[in-house]
């Protein structure tokens, strides 16, 4: 997704997150070093993706700290995991197979919510509960639900990608009904970037013992030229897709030539350039085939 100039502000509010703990110097220095980077590259054909790869290169260059945002990730990790069972059990009650992988959906698609730093986005992670029942039961305004399910049923491998790593922990609702049905593989990033799911936390949450894990890279979404050739071949090979947040959106609409009706978005539309692509209203959610 190309790099609209509301972009730049929020990309600023995220690093002064990633250095909330760094001395002022530090701070200071950051925000030169990436003042400098914004005023030579900022234009409308660099995409969200690239500078966001090369602000937090300047950061870690800067500050030595690969993970800045472990609090903030294990504080979501653990929340989440003290409201899942009581989500686990309400999925359990549905008999019924395609409303069951539905709610799931949901489900997933609201854990997208634990996002940290981006500027039209707020997360209360002590009303978690309650904020991932109204996403259950709000009106999307595209959700290709139904067609998702027809093609999981027909599906022999699926692709997981995750996004935020709080957002894992949901995510093992929606992987335990897709393996009613396909073998998965999952595909969170190699090493810690921003509050994303890395390899470690797939494997703290157990994931790794019921599925396939092939990491993708070092970078938010899915940036091809970037990813581990291990990767693109499982991409090119599943049969179905399924790519969560915004990041995966921001990169994927970056490869036209790759859509064919087998990737499954499910997003919260957190910030107005993204929601201005995909034209819906901020914070929609969105379960969309592309």
């Amino acid at each position: 997704m190309k790099l609209y100039p509301e972009c730049v502000p929020c990309m600023l509010q995220r690093a002064i997150l990633f250095c909330r703990d760094e001395e002022e110097e530090v701070r200071y220095r950051v925000m030169r070093e990436l003042c400098e980077l914004f005023s030579k590259r900022v234009s409308p054909k660099i995409t969200t993706t690239e500078i966001a790869y090369e602000r937090n290169k300047i950061i870690e260059k800067i500050t030595h700290n690969l993970d800045p945002m472990k609090d903030i990730k294990e504080e979501s990790i653990r929340k989440a995991l003290r409201v899942y069972p009581r989500i686990k059990k309400y999925v359990d009650r549905i008999k019924d197979d395609k409303k069951r992988f539905g709610t799931a959906m949901r489900i997933a698609l609201a854990g997208n919510l634990i996002e940290f730093g981006a500027r039209d986005h707020v997360i209360d992670l002590d009303r978690l509960e309650e904020e991932i029942c109204d996403v259950i039961n709000e009106r999307l305004i595209i959700d290709d639900t139904d067609g998702i399910y027809e093609k999981v049923k027909n599906s022999d491998e699926i692709l997981y990608v995750t996004d935020n790593a709080g957002e894992l922990v949901f995510d093992r609702i929606l992987i335990r009904e897709l393996l009613r049905y396909a073998e998965v593989i999952i595909a969170p990033l190699s090493r810690p970037v921003q509050d994303d799911a890395w390899l470690e936390d797939v494997k703290r949450l157990k994931i790794d013992e019921t599925c396939k894990i092939v990491p993708r890279g070092d970078f938010i979404g899915i940036w091809f030229e970037k990813c581990t050739p291990e990767f693109v071949r499982e991409f090119d090979n599943a049969d179905l897709i399924i790519a969560k947040g915004m990041g995966c959106y921001e990169t994927l609409v970056d490869y036209p030539e790759r859509f064919n009706g087998r990737i499954a978005l499910l997003m919260k539309a957190k910030c107005e350039p993204v929601a201005k692509d995909v034209n819906v209203p901020l914070g929609s959610g969105v379960i969309m085939l592309i």
